[in-house]
């Protein structure tokens, strides 16, 4: 299997362990009526896909840089509290910092795509719903 289709396997089953922890931590097989049931599956969907979604979004963010300067920052205040010879041999300007932090870019894209696998059934359960 092609190696790059395991991180939206994960993804996907990280997704369906959250939609089953709802499910069955709600009690779906209690529930009555119909309503209650597309009620209750409409937030099973929805809570992964957000939370897939926004992991996405954040790492979205955090690939553009938005955060390299606070990172570098701790990283400065760390190597400042050891010796000298230390902080000689871990110096680096805030422009190689950025370098190499480009150079690590995580993908963020799986996330996103699974996270509108789960929103879709979510949006259109919600739907029904409302028809009933």
């Amino acid at each position: 299997m092609n190696c790059r289709w395991i991180k939206y396997i994960v993804a996907l089953l990280i997704g369906a362990a959250v939609f089953c922890a709802i499910l069955f931590g709600k009690g779906f097989m209690r529930l009555d009526t119909e309503k209650e049931k597309l009620r209750l599956l409409s937030d099973a969907f929805l809570v992964p896909g957000i939370l897939l979604l926004l992991a996405g979004c954040f790492s979205w963010i955090m690939r553009q840089g938005t955060f390299s300067g606070m990172g570098y920052t701790v990283k400065r205040i760390f190597i400042s509290l050891h010796s000298a010879q230390y902080r000689e041999e871990h110096k680096e300007s805030y422009a190689e910092y950025r370098e190499r932090k480009a150079e690590k870019r995580s993908p963020f894209l799986f996330l996103i795509i699974v996270g509108a696998v789960y929103l879709i059934p979510a949006i259109v359960i919600t739907i029904l719903y409302a028809a009933l």
